[in-house]
């Protein structure tokens, strides 16, 4: 898989996070895929107060394919992950998806609105030997206008520790799944 710094080497916020899974690699690359809302109710309260009832994401649809309406698949490595991307205006309360958001890998990377956040997210899968893996994910965000970027510095400091809790989450949903295949 290619490095994030190839879909937005700048950017002024970010986090990581990673577990260690009692699963192959394949294993914990389809059941990253599969986690729903559903196994992850925190998560699912956050996406509907984020909605405020515009369409939440559904409980049993997997959690990155409701992701992908609102962005976009930047590069699909099965066995080691995929990396998404999305655009908005994510610290305005209604309004936040960009009107004119990419709908290709391509388009993403020749997006250039500097009033409008630019954010991926990546899921990776590294084999540890035959039955371990590690699963980590990483999200950075760039907003190229200073005034749009402080009021997302604003809204990062409020939204950031359930941006990581939701993603933590997720990382265990999927560790629960590739440990009960296994």
């Amino acid at each position: 898989m290619r490095s994030l710094d190839e879909f937005l080497p700048t950017y002024e916020a970010h986090e990581r996070h990673s577990l260690s899974i009692d699963a192959g690699h394949d294993l914990v690359d389809r059941a990253v895929r599969e986690v729903t809302l559903a196994e992850i109710p925190v998560a699912r309260a956050l996406f509907a107060l984020r909605s405020l009832g515009r369409g939440a994401a559904k409980a049993r649809v997997p959690l990155i394919e409701s992701m992908l309406r609102q962005g976009v698949l930047l590069e699909d490595a099965p066995g080691e992950g995929l990396v998404l991307g999305i655009t908005g205006q994510f610290w305005r309360l209604r309004g936040s998806a960009a009107t004119d958001r990419p709908r290709t890998a391509d388009e993403f990377a020749a997006y250039e609105r500097p009033d409008v956040a630019k954010a991926v997210m990546d899921l990776r899968v590294l084999a540890e030997g035959e039955t371990r893996s590690l699963l980590t994910t990483e999200t950075r965000v760039h907003v190229p206008d200073p005034r749009a970027r402080r009021k997302f510095s604003r809204y990062w400091r409020v939204v950031r520790p359930f941006s990581g809790l939701t993603r933590i989450l997720l990382l265990r949903a999927a560790r629960r799944r590739a440990e009960t295949a296994a």
